[in-house]
């Protein structure tokens, strides 16, 4: 568990940036060559944008990735178009207004200072420089002279010249980590003893790896103490810092998190899993998406439509919305995003006093193993299937990474994927937690040890012992009554591996039914995966009483199945499984999986949130990015059942205002209320 970080990152006492829901980072990445380069830059009239469009904070660049400074320097290169000081006029500007401004920083790329001192760039394993082709993408190394003789006099003078709110330092380490330049070597002697080798890479990569985040952190040390010397009040970031997977010594950097999030890959979940993770650290996350439909400065726009979706699936789960945006090559904002923005940030306006400060209901935790990237795509496809399965089957839960997860009393029940990665000391945590009376789901290797022996951690809670793998790569389960509510009866395809285990103590649910064959040459069926053959005497699904709790065990890796082939028979497998055990959920809803239910606590209130959308038909997934949502077609009547022991006797629909009959639910007891209307989001006050 985190402790370090966790203690160190702390915010200032009117903690101004968690209040603040309506931020929107300006990119200004701006090469010399374009004629008319800031010659129409006017502060009023840009910042007039952000005040019509609602927004509270803004993040205005100081140094972009070409290596241009954009405001009244002494040190280092100024873009040779501009002739006003541009982050100190919107500074002033904006400050006028009552919004905040973060400084932007270009930490981990700048063109200008590589092809000015070529012994400044990062080197790859082949002797490569990284970049050398005269695009954005020039990677400075922070081990070289770069970093003291460029970068701390930078910011030296920015923070002494300039009153900002925070700043933003861009990428300090990138590219996996490496470099091997000789100022890397230097130092990588000094501190192991040893050389630096591509043959060391290749051999002990988590080693190379390592010395790059701790130099990552040793310079983002020193600027965070460098800022707080000058201006304590200032908080400092590290982009990505936060993320899940990212090392403490980059968090204790930062007094604020800020993980880049677009929809990609089909679907638009992204900002829910990921304000399902940062609404439990113990600073404020932005979760940043853009108005772009593809990547950072594809000059398009979303629908305002689009945008409402995404801020209410950020601020409902308890992340801060951002919205980058890109500034024009003349120093201009595009007005017409500004509209658009401004009417997402209205509607989120109308919301916000119940999303500022709340907390999550606590019932269910999803451990996963998802390594902070970028943007959207696996490596975990298990967490983003469990988490898409555990949104469309309307539970209510919360993320956390591997080991880190926190004192489980406050749980019903933990979800494991099959990636996930535990410690022994993990695991105990885990074992107790079900022998108190917890409820458990795992999958495929979830607890399982390779060395020195192959077996489960957790053997005794899921009542199985691991055998082997199976030579399928993909597999049936049997039918089973209760699992299959809503699911033809028929075995059922999981395109998946199986593992074959041997019950010891659990009961088995559903059996593993091999394929007839697997396809080759004289074995060849119409469709490439044929039907079921003989059923095996292993079992696909089981359940063990452990203690005074329950673990139900799938021997498949059905959640990254789920993510690759949305598979919905699997999800509904899985939500009967979870509907089976847990019986004491904090509500209910028949609704269709598009709308998404999450449950938050604020000023002693609790809210049930409501998010609905669907995107556009599918074109060319080769070229396009996804598929927009242009229009979010409204839902009806959707009944929410709450357990008698919630105590709600009184529900208020926000932000309307509108009183909702609270009526007895029947013959599953408690009570219900029936929401006349969803469009995009929607809250329920209970009293």
């Amino acid at each position: 568990m985190r402790t370090n970080a966790t203690e160190r990152a702390t915010q200032p006492e009117d903690g101004w940036f968690a209040r603040h829901l309506r931020q929107v980072h300006v990119d200004f990445h701006m090469p010399e060559f374009p004629a008319d380069a800031i010659t129409r830059f006017d502060a009023r009239e840009f910042v007039a944008e952000f005040v019509r469009a609602h927004v509270n904070v803004i993040g205005v660049f100081t140094k972009c990735h070409f290596g241009n400074a954009f405001y009244d320097n002494s040190v280092g290169h100024r873009h040779s178009g501009l002739k006003q000081d541009f982050f100190g006029e919107v500074l002033e500007e904006a400050h006028r207004h009552g919004i905040k401004v973060i400084a932007y920083y270009s930490l981990g790329t700048d063109a200008y200072a590589v092809e000015h001192n070529p012994d400044w760039y990062q080197i790859d394993e082949n002797g490569e420089k990284r970049g050398g082709h005269g695009t954005v993408w020039e990677l400075p190394c922070i081990n070289s002279p770069y970093r003291e003789e460029l970068v701390i006099p930078q910011v030296k003078e920015i923070t002494e010249k300039y009153a900002m709110d925070g700043y933003l330092f861009d990428i300090p380490y990138l590219k996996g980590h490496t470099c091997f330049c000789t100022y890397c070597k230097k130092r990588f002697k000094e501190q192991t003893g040893r050389e630096l080798t591509k043959q060391l890479y290749e051999t002990e990569r988590d080693t190379v790896m390592q010395f790059g985040v701790d130099s990552a952190a040793r310079c983002m040390r020193e600027l965070y103490d460098l800022v707080k010397s000058i201006r304590p009040e200032v908080l400092v970031n590290c982009n990505g810092a936060w993320k899940m997977g990212e090392p403490d010594a980059i968090n204790e950097t930062s007094d604020y998190g800020l993980w880049e999030s677009q929809p990609a890959s089909g679907t638009f979940l992204c900002h829910s899993f990921r304000s399902r993770y940062v609404r439990n650290l113990p600073v404020p996350v932005q979760i940043m998406t853009v108005r772009f439909t593809e990547g950072w400065g594809l000059m398009s726009c979303k629908t305002a439509e689009q945008l409402k979706y995404e801020c209410a699936a950020i601020m409902a789960n308890g992340g801060i919305i951002n919205i980058g945006d890109q500034v024009l090559p003349n120093g201009k904002l595009q007005s017409g995003v500004y509209d658009v923005i401004g009417e997402a940030f209205a509607f989120v306006k109308e919301r916000e006093a119940a999303c500022i400060g709340a907390t999550s209901v606590k019932h269910m935790a999803l451990i996963a193993h998802y390594p902070g990237n970028w943007y959207y795509e696996p490596p975990d496809a298990a967490t983003l299937g469990a988490a898409k399965m555990l949104i469309e089957g309307h539970h209510q839960f919360d993320i956390f990474y591997n080991d880190d997860f926190p004192d489980l009393a406050a749980y019903q029940i933990v979800v494991l994927p099959e990636t996930v990665l535990l410690s022994e000391a993990s695991a105990q945590r885990l074992r107790e937690f079900v022998r108190r009376g917890g409820l458990l789901l795992a999958a495929g290797e979830a607890s399982l040890r390779r060395e020195p022996v192959a077996g489960f951690v957790l053997a005794d809670v899921l009542g199985v012992e691991y055998l082997d793998r199976t030579p399928y790569p993909f597999a049936y389960l049997t039918e089973h009554e209760a699992l299959w509510k809503g699911t033809a009866v028929i075995p059922q395809l999981l395109e998946g591996p199986f593992l074959k285990v041997k019950p010891s103590t659990a009961e088995t649910l559903s059996r593993i039914q091999w394929p007839l064959t697997v396809p080759a040459p004289q074995r060849a069926f119409r469709h490439p995966i044929p039907p079921a053959g003989r059923i095996s005497e292993f079992p696909a699904v089981t359940t063990n009483r452990y203690g005074e709790g329950q673990a139900m065990y799938v021997a498949a890796p059905i959640f990254a199945t789920y993510w690759k082939y949305n598979h919905f028979w699997l999800r509904r497998i899985v939500n009967n499984a979870l509907d089976l055990m847990d019986t004491g959920k904090p509500f209910s809803l028949a609704a269709p999986a598009t709308v998404e239910a999450n449950m938050m606590e604020n000023g002693g209130r609790r809210y049930l949130h409501l998010i609905n959308f669907q995107n556009g038909h599918t074109g060319s997934r080769k070229e396009a990015f996804y598929d927009p949502i242009e229009c979010i077609n409204p839902i009806y009547d959707i009944v929410v059942r709450f357990p008698a022991e919630a105590g709600v006797a009184g529900a208020v629909q926000l932000p309307e205002g509108v009183p909702l009959p609270v009526v007895p639910a029947g013959d599953g007891g408690g009570v219900a209320v029936t929401v006349p209307k969803l469009h995009i989001h929607t809250m329920l006050e209970l009293h």
